[in-house]
């Protein structure tokens, strides 16, 4: 267990936003409302278009908790997450996402188990979704694969079970990889509460396809993951993750072999990280999630193409 060099008593909030006007006043009023008050919230606006730089900016005049940032061009999701945390000065860490929300006590019991337990090394309540309906999707022009009806009800049902997993992780380094690997979720634990200098040791800069999941095996190497048995934690269902597994390999796989293989540079970084013996004892989850990535870019492909014909025999 690495010793905290960060000795500020209190906890760091990076706050990574871009065009979050339709969530952002929840989001801020559910942190700022929080039981545990010792904090400073770093908000960093990665060169916004709509009204969140207002926004962000009335926030920031009432109240001397938050530090408000602009970035003179838009940085990119993974560096403006890097960013904020970067400027984190106090001994614990979360990142909070614009459009999810938080009950009042989510940071002081999380951090009660932090001080209590120094094996663990992030800590989270249960998780719970809220989501838009079709109509609102489409009125407030966000993104998101448009799935034909037979497999909306599939998709919506997968999506909330994997968004929903953040159950306790511990044992052994080899137990903790195949616990994690076999449910790592949508990402969902990332936005647990950590040690500043632990989360600031583990995080990996450049991005990839399951770098969130990179992340957490650095972390399970340091120690446990703990789950509080309550929700206290409300995640939008229809985030970055739901735009479609292409769009998403295009932003971190420059390479046609990248965006057809997805998971190629995270085999990669695990060969190197976790070992070749790791590896092969979870051979049958990395065959499932390389085998079920390459399926995927396939049904985004063909929905892609499916929509741009409909597109244009509706709009010719």
């Amino acid at each position: 267990m690495s010793e905290n060099k960060y000795s500020i008593t209190g906890i760091s909030i990076g706050f990574p936003v871009y065009n979050g006007e339709l969530f952002l006043k929840k989001a801020l009023d559910s942190l700022l409302n929080q039981t545990y008050s010792n904090f400073e919230l770093i908000i960093s606006d990665n060169n916004s278009t709509d009204s969140t730089q207002r926004i962000c900016q009335e926030y920031a005049k009432n109240d001397k908790r938050i530090q408000y940032i602009r970035q003179e061009k838009n940085i990119g999701a993974s560096s403006n997450f890097y960013f904020v945390l970067t400027k984190a000065k106090k001994k614990y860490f979360m990142w909070a996402a614009v459009d999810d929300h938080w009950d009042t006590n989510f940071i002081q019991k999380n951090l009660t188990v932090l001080q209590c337990n120094s094996n663990v090394v992030c800590s989270i309540s249960k998780i719970d979704t809220y989501g838009f309906s079709d109509n609102d999707m489409i009125k407030h022009d966000i993104p998101t694969v448009n799935y034909p009806k037979f497999l909306k009800s599939f998709v919506k049902n997968r999506r909330k079970k994997l968004i929903c997993a953040s159950f306790p992780i511990s044992g052994s380094y080899s137990k903790k990889i195949r616990s994690f690997l076999k449910n790592p979720g949508a990402s969902s634990r990332f936005y647990g509460l950590y040690r500043t200098n632990q989360i600031k040791e583990c995080y990996i800069k450049k991005p990839f396809i399951g770098v969130e999941f990179a992340i957490s095996l650095n972390l399970l190497k340091l120690g446990d993951f703990f789950e509080l048995g309550e929700i206290l934690f409300h995640r939008f269902d229809s985030g970055w993750s739901t735009f479609g597994i292409i769009n998403m390999a295009k932003q971190t796989n420059s390479s046609f072999f990248g965006i057809v293989f997805p998971w190629t540079r995270f085999n990669s970084w695990c060969l190197k990280n976790i070992g070749l013996k790791n590896i092969l004892k979870n051979f049958d989850i990395y065959a499932r999630m390389n085998i079920g990535g390459t399926f995927f870019v396939g049904v985004d492909l063909v929905l892609k193409i499916r929509n741009s014909i409909l597109n244009y025999f509706f709009t010719s």
